[in-house]
C-alpha cells in the first residue's frame, strides 16, 4: 500500500488494458504522492500532481468514477515503482 508523501518513479504511461486514455507521466521521472483515493473495493489511485484534461477519471478495477476526476488525473499504482530509501 502506498502512503501520501512517498516518492515514486513512473514506469508506465501507456493506456491500461481496455482503456484508451493514459495519464501524461514522464517515464523515469520522480513524483510525490500528494493524495490517495480509494474506490468502493479499497483499490488505491494516486494523485501525483497531474491536472485532469478529462470530464472524469474511473477506477481501473471497478469502473466507478473517482472524486474530482475533472481536476485530478488519478493514476493507478501499477504505473509506478517506489523510490528506494537509503
Amino acid at each position: 500500500m502506498h502512503t501520501e508523501g512517498q516518492k515514486v518513479i513512473a514506469i508506465n504511461n501507456k493506456p491500461l488494458a481496455g482503456r484508451s486514455v493514459a495519464p501524461k507521466l514522464e517515464i523515469d521521472k520522480e513524483y510525490e504522492i500528494l493524495s490517495i483515493v480509494l474506490d468502493s473495493k479499497g483499490n488505491q489511485h494516486l494523485n501525483v500532481g497531474l491536472k485532469s484534461e478529462l470530464n472524469y477519471v474511473t477506477s481501473f478495477e471497478t469502473g466507478e468514477e473517482l472524486p474530482d476526476g475533472d481536476k485530478i488525473h488519478w493514476c493507478h499504482p501499477s504505473r509506478f515503482k517506489l523510490v528506494e530509501v537509503a
